[in-house]
């Protein structure tokens, strides 16, 4: 896969910028520090593999986020493979939008295709293998600077494997952490410390079962001792039944005496609780009925006292609609008003003159018309004719009169003489229409003046221009205004006729309520609302009335049937009122009381009825009770010695290891053999992991390593310019140097083991280049290298570049003087390239 274009569209200090890469698989890129170089490496390989903005733990993916607020980032690759198909790897990441690794699109010649169609043709590589395969920068250098010379020597004989650094530290850790888990001849390891815990136990496990067997003797006597102790502890529970029961019937005795003292206090008592719960019933309603009657008195007093004379209520009640009738003809009244004046107003603005004459009767119009007809109103053309036709003659005639004297001038005296007759002849006739004109004119001004006259006596006395008025107009404006002053008339008597049938009726209402009644319709209403109101009360007061009183009447008579049907109740019990059947009851009750008392004494003493009636007094029952406690307290002397020998064989019996004692001994025992076992596991497996890793890497290097090291020799040579020709590994690994002496690489300078290293990384790259070619990026990797040895970079990167593309990154002007490449050159603190 070769690199053609490199478009940046946000990344670093780099924005909207595209490199157009040259033919030549060698490309320099010229910049001081600072300028962008670093940039553009990790550009490519996070486009290729990833942004990684997230916290990651590889230190190849750098945070490169644009240092503008930006967005997106990220950009595209463009790669051509061997058979000159065009990839487009374009990875943009937006914030908050999508995995922060970016969104990758794969473009095979302009059409989008699946990831895999790119990455299977670099075997799926990651972007670890990437960074440690084909990048040559000062990570690298200083990578191999950190770590030590032996460690080198075997980075260098494993580099042929795949992700060699990787598995070299896996090995170790595996190695380390088996190592901690046990050590020969050591104390503190946990596997060493099982092995002593496991000998001290089996010891301990061994004298249990020793002391087991006396255990075992012991425990027989204890059984013996156990069983007649609980045949003499039954014995003291029968005793102690005996004397509870005893001890109960002493408590028992003086309930037994009380019911026989409340036996002889039964007696009987007649009484019916229904016929005294009706009789209870009948009293509380006469009682209610009693209450009630005094307020229906005090009702029918207060309606009695209410004055109902009011009469004539109703007949002006129903005169409510026609006011109704009255109020609304009188608004329409009112409404035509407006509309009328409306319309007169109108008849103004439209006919201004006619406010001078809207008061006019019919005769001062028509005397209106006759002067305005008299007016003189004639204009002045024909004096203007007359005085322009005079002007047209004198004109002609001179014009005549000039035409003739040119005539003679030019020897035409014939026709120059007929040309001054004919200017004569018109000259006299102009001044004698001049002469008509100005008498015609004289009698104009005349009449224009008695015209004048006219018209200010006219304007004087109607205060109208005659110039300016349009009689006709004006007179149908005043007839159409003199209809409306009628109609108004019309409406304002009926207006009249309206308000003097509600004044009457207003005189009539106040008489009735007492109170003055104002003539307009708003008020008339509400004092009909008020003289109904008044009727519908006096209608009530009399209803009312009659209601109370039939309600008395029925009160008192069922009050008479209430007293009859007490009267028999209190026959029936043999009483005279409420009080007496009143203590029937509590006499009935407390024989109830008495009864219920008898009963609960009988239930609770009835299994022990029999004996209390032998006993009858309290001493028998003293003289058993101490004969019991006697007994008893001897039986519990015998527990006493009992459980006193029990304990001394209990005492002999902790002190030797009994059942649970071996068990338990046999359980810690076996639980160290599990923890053992496991431990051992662990152990066993981390230690055969770290050797399988090794085994792995030794059959990987033992694959490419040889072909490697042919290549590596030769790019050792160009590079030392032959100082160091050859790299032979035995259980060392060395280098030859010009004069055969061969040295160990702890032995050489840094500037020298970074050339080894680089030679074997190159020749690493150039084994598998049939497999996966892409891009070498080397970037300031030679600070550490002489001028001497720059000398040689040339050739090797010349023989490199044949099966490979390399892209240089440098800030030396030395290194780009002695390659003789047009570099591309970056220049600080600007996007330009």
């Amino acid at each position: 896969m070769k690199l053609t274009k490199i478009k940046v569209v946000n990344f670093g200090q780099f924005s909207d910028f595209t490199f157009e890469l040259p033919e030549s698989n060698l490309t320099v890129f010229f910049g001081a520090n600072e300028a962008g170089k670093s940039t553009i490496v990790a550009f490519i390989k996070q486009v290729l593999f990833g942004f990684h903005l997230a916290k990651h733990t590889s230190a190849f993916f750098e945070d490169y986020k644009p240092l503008a607020r930006v967005s997106p980032m990220g950009g595209s690759l463009f790669f051509t493979d061997e058979q000159a198909n065009t990839f487009e790897l374009e990875r943009l990441y937006a914030p908050g939008k999508g995995s922060k690794v970016g969104t990758l699109t794969v473009k095979r010649n302009g059409q989008v295709v699946p990831e895999n169609i790119f990455f299977d043709q670099l075997k799926n590589i990651d972007g670890e293998f990437y960074s440690d395969s084909f990048i040559f920068n000062q990570d690298m250098l200083a990578k191999v600077g950190t770590i030590g010379q032996t460690d080198l020597l075997e980075r260098i004989y494993y580099l042929g494997a795949a992700n060699s650094d990787k598995l070299i530290d896996l090995r170790d850790d595996f190695a380390k952490k088996a190592s901690t888990l046990f050590k020969k001849g050591g104390t503190n390891p946990p596997l060493n410390q099982l092995l002593k815990q496991l000998k001290e136990q089996k010891i301990k496990v061994d004298e249990a079962e020793e002391e087991f067997s006396d255990y075992q003797e012991l425990q027989k006597q204890f059984s013996d001792q156990q069983a007649q102790l609980t045949e003499q502890e039954a014995l003291l529970t029968k005793l102690q039944d005996k004397q509870k029961h005893a001890e109960q019937l002493q408590r028992l005795l003086p309930s037994y005496q009380k019911l026989t003292k409340l036996k002889q206090e039964v007696k009987t008592v007649y009484f019916d609780e229904q016929q005294y719960q009706e009789a209870q019933n009948l009293l509380i309603e006469k009682q209610n009925l009693q209450k009630q009657m005094e307020n229906l008195q005090k009702r029918l007093a207060k309606v009695a006292g209410q004055d109902n004379s009011l009469q004539n209520e109703h007949e002006l009640v129903q005169k409510k609609p026609e006011v109704l009738q009255w109020r609304s003809e009188y608004r329409s009244c009112l409404q035509k008003q407006k509309q009328i004046a409306s319309e007169k107003e109108q008849l103004v603005t439209l006919k201004p003159a006619l406010a001078k004459v809207a008061d006019f009767n019919q005769d001062q119009m028509v005397t209106l018309q006759t002067d305005y007809q008299n007016l003189s109103l004639k204009d002045d053309s024909s004096r203007q004719n007359t005085q322009t036709d005079g002007r047209y003659w004198l004109i002609g005639s001179g014009l005549i009169i000039i035409l003739g004297l040119i005539l003679l001038v030019v020897n035409s005296p014939l026709f120059g003489g007929a040309a001054l007759f004919g200017g004569i002849v018109c000259g006299m006739c102009g001044f004698t229409k001049q002469k008509q004109a100005r008498e015609v004119k004289a009698q104009q001004e005349e009449q224009r003046d008695l015209a004048q006259k006219q018209r200010a006596a006219f304007t004087s006395k109607y205060e109208l221009e005659p110039d300016l008025l349009d009689l006709p107009n004006l007179l149908n404006a005043w007839r159409q205004y003199q209809l409306q002053i009628q109609k108004e008339k019309v409406v304002e008597s009926q207006e009249e006729d309206l308000l003097l049938q509600s004044s009457k009726l207003a005189d009539k209402i106040s008489q009735l309520l007492h109170q003055e009644v104002q003539p307009d319709f708003e008020s008339i209403l509400t004092a009909l609302d008020q003289l109904e109101t008044q009727e519908n009360l006096a209608r009530q007061s009399s209803e009312e009335k009659a209601s109370l009183q039939s309600t008395i009447a029925d009160n008192n008579s069922r009050i008479k049937e209430l007293d009859l049907k007490l009267n028999a109740l209190f026959a029936a019990a043999n009483v005279t009122d409420m009080a007496g059947y009143t203590a029937l009851k509590s006499a009935k009750l407390k024989q109830e009381q008495l009864q219920a008392e008898i009963n609960v004494l009988t239930t609770n003493l009835k299994q022990d009825m029999a004996e209390l009636k032998l006993i009858q007094q309290d001493t028998a029952l003293q003289s058993k009770l101490q004969e019991l406690l006697q007994q008893i307290a001897n039986q519990q002397e015998k527990i006493r010695q009992l459980q006193a020998t029990k304990a001394e064989l209990s005492v002999k019996m902790t002190n030797l290891a009994n059942s649970n004692a071996v068990f338990s001994a046999k359980q810690d025992l076996a639980n160290l053999k599990t923890k053992f076992q496991n431990l051992s596991t662990e152990y066993l497996a981390d230690l055969a992991v770290s050797k399988w890793i090794a085994r792995a890497l030794d059959l990987a290097s033992n694959e490419r390593f040889p072909k490697m090291l042919v290549l590596a020799k030769e790019y050792l040579r160009l590079l030392t310019n032959n100082r160091y020709n050859s790299i032979e590994i035995d259980k060392k690994l060395t280098v030859t140097r010009y004069d055969g002496k061969k040295i160990k690489i702890q032995y050489l300078s840094r500037g020298t083991s970074e050339q080894l290293y680089f030679a074997l990384k190159l020749a690493f790259v150039q084994q598998i280049k049939d497999q996966i070619n892409l891009p070498i990026l080397i970037d300031d990797s030679f600070v550490n290298f002489d001028d001497q040895r720059v000398d040689q970079i040339k050739q090797l990167l010349d023989q490199v570049a044949q099966n490979n593309q390399v892209l240089i990154f440098t800030a030396q002007s030395t290194l780009v003087e002695k390659l003789h490449i047009q570099p591309l050159t970056f220049r600080k603190g600007t996007e330009n390239v």
